[in-house]
């Protein structure tokens, strides 16, 4: 039986679309804390329980009878999201989970590789390791999805693509060939207690990305590069908080400023300038590009706005 966890966000919802075609609704168990999320899946006919990361008894009653977990991660960085990460993992192993697929990132294996966010992954990888369960560890590149909408909708409306990343590069991969990595592993085609770099077919910097943009919106789009702490400046200035326990209320976005600047570091000193031939290996296909989303994207790109911000 598979279990798959957070099937309300992108990736989970694709793994498990994919397990249904491919193995039917016997096999599949889905989870989330959303009720209508729930009914949406048992319309297609899936099982479903819900079940809350911060709550370690729904997951033990979810997991039962599950020898395969798809475990997504948590969205909040930080001790809040080790807490929850734990109690996943320690529900798997009193459930009696054969094998876990975690959705872990890129560099998270190498001791020199710091942020706030890999922070959460070396010490999720850590529990799983120890817990005796077999695993596999999907180590995604950024995102390209988020570059092709939220980054591409920013640089557009404010005229300026702002990062601390400098000449630093990264392979951007899109979530739907991680949910088509994470569902071949699920069910077994990967080698157990092996992690994989899932990556894009290309290495791209900040700078590109935002030219990118500009080219495909018709957009004038200045390139901004900031020192950290001329980035930790703008956030203040903004009400974003430091770290995950700050008080978000004013807060434009929902993640803390350490973790976009040290997410911007360890761009910046190469470790996510890596490509890799996981995608292809396991999907039979080229990795998307990044272009290839920002086409498919940008119909939904916010217009050019017909005064040029300050400073564009």
């Amino acid at each position: 039986m598979y279990i798959v966890t957070g099937v309300g966000g992108y990736v989970s919802g694709a793994v498990a679309r994919q397990l249904l075609e491919e193995l039917g609704p016997d096999q599949l168990v889905v989870t989330s804390r959303d009720d209508a999320t729930l009914a949406e899946w048992r319309e297609l006919g899936a099982t479903t329980r819900r079940a809350d990361y911060g709550d370690k008894e729904s997951l033990v009653a979810a997991f039962q009878g599950g020898t395969h977990l798809f475990m997504v991660s948590a969205m909040e960085a930080g001790p809040s999201r080790q807490a929850q990460h734990r109690n996943a993992v320690e529900a798997a192993v009193e459930a009696g989970v054969e094998h876990i697929v975690y959705t872990s990132f890129i560099g998270t294996e190498r001791p020199e590789v710091n942020s706030v966010e890999v922070a959460d992954h070396k010490f999720t990888e850590g529990l799983i390791k120890d817990s005796g369960i077999t695993w596999n560890f999907l180590r995604n590149n950024q995102y390209a999805d988020a570059m092709a909408e939220n980054q591409a909708a920013i640089a557009i409306t404010s005229g300026q693509s702002i990062g601390n990343a400098g000449d630093g590069t990264v392979a951007f991969v899109a979530r739907e060939d991680v949910a088509a990595v994470a569902a071949a592993v699920l069910k077994g085609e990967g080698e157990p207690n092996t992690g994989y770099d899932v990556t894009g077919p290309e290495l791209l910097t900040y700078r590109e990305v935002g030219e990118m943009i500009a080219e495909l919106s018709g957009a004038p789009i200045q390139i901004v590069d900031l020192t950290d702490d001329e980035m930790y400046a703008m956030w203040d200035a903004l009400g974003v908080p430091r770290d995950a326990t700050g008080d978000f209320s004013n807060s434009p976005v929902p993640w803390a400023s350490d973790g976009m600047v040290t997410f911007g570091q360890m761009i910046r000193a190469g470790h996510l300038g890596r490509t890799t031939d996981v995608v292809e290996r396991f999907t039979g296909r080229a990795p998307r590009t990044l272009r290839d989303l920002m086409l498919e994207r940008r119909a939904g790109w916010p217009p050019v706005p017909t005064v040029v911000p300050e400073g564009a």
